[in-house]
């Protein structure tokens, strides 16, 4: 099995780095991976509230690798539940910032308790509700990957499935339609939770404010390209006229 993987590992290598849109995709969950880093790094005295969020970090950080490696060695629907998890991790550091006595509520509180106070579901309601969102498209996106690869389902079987009528296939394969679903979803989720976690650490340093500007930068050129929107530029502009000045202070 483990050489069938790494030959799957090299084929699916090559199908990205033959596909404009999936290597974009790859370099931005580079990218979202090397800023968790940065901050983990790069953060000295941390605060315990920052402590507790940077161990949240670092599981999202193993868990993309973890969901990176898996969908290039042909097992998407573990890869899924990979994707699954860090869309959570991603959602709960968003929820922990809109009243920060909630990084130390969800610290403590018992996991009798947890799926009450800190349910997916009530996460994403208020989530939603900060965002003035009525679509419920964080509860959709969340109930696929449920059906796809977080629960035992008659529909999640498609997961492993070479074709759609074939019969389930055990070990690894290759599906360059699944091996690019995956790195859509993963893409997605990934963003969202860097950004997130950014949110934790504001910079400090020169290279902290670099840093910072070059996620900002490759955010907004891969929704560029992928929605072929743009959000407002200024608060990128004015953080690089802020370098500027502090590099010639």
């Amino acid at each position: 099995m483990h050489e069938g993987e790494e030959d799957l590992r090299a084929k699916s290598i090559s199908i990205i780095e033959a596909s404009e849109d999936m290597s974009l995709h790859v370099s931005m969950i580079e990218r979202c991976m090397n800023t968790l880093q940065y901050i983990r790094e790069n953060t000295p005295d941390m605060s315990e509230d920052q402590m507790i969020v940077a161990l949240i970090g670092a599981s999202v950080f193993n868990s993309t690798a973890s969901a990176f490696k898996l969908l290039l060695g042909g097992y998407y629907q573990s890869s899924g539940l990979q994707i699954r998890y860090i869309m959570e991790s991603g959602w709960l550091i968003d929820y922990l910032k809109t009243d920060l006595k909630l990084v130390q509520e969800w610290k403590m509180t018992p996991e009798d308790k947890r799926q009450s106070v800190f349910r997916p579901g009530k996460i994403r309601d208020a989530l939603d509700k900060r965002d003035g969102l009525k679509e419920k498209k964080r509860e959709a996106h969340y109930k696929r990957l449920c059906v796809l690869c977080g629960h035992p389902t008659f529909a999640g079987f498609a997961m492993l499935r070479p074709e759609p009528n074939a019969d389930a296939y055990m070990g690894p394969f290759l599906v360059p339609s699944l091996l690019e679903g995956c790195i859509q979803e993963l893409v997605q989720v990934s963003i969202t939770a860097a950004q997130a976690f950014t949110r934790f650490y504001p910079p400090k340093t020169l290279s902290d404010y670099k840093a910072r500007v070059h996620f900002c930068e490759a955010s907004e050129d891969w929704m560029e390209k992928v929605f072929d929107k743009r959000p407002d530029p200024t608060p990128l502009r004015e953080l690089k006229k802020f370098i500027a000045l502090l590099e010639v202070a």
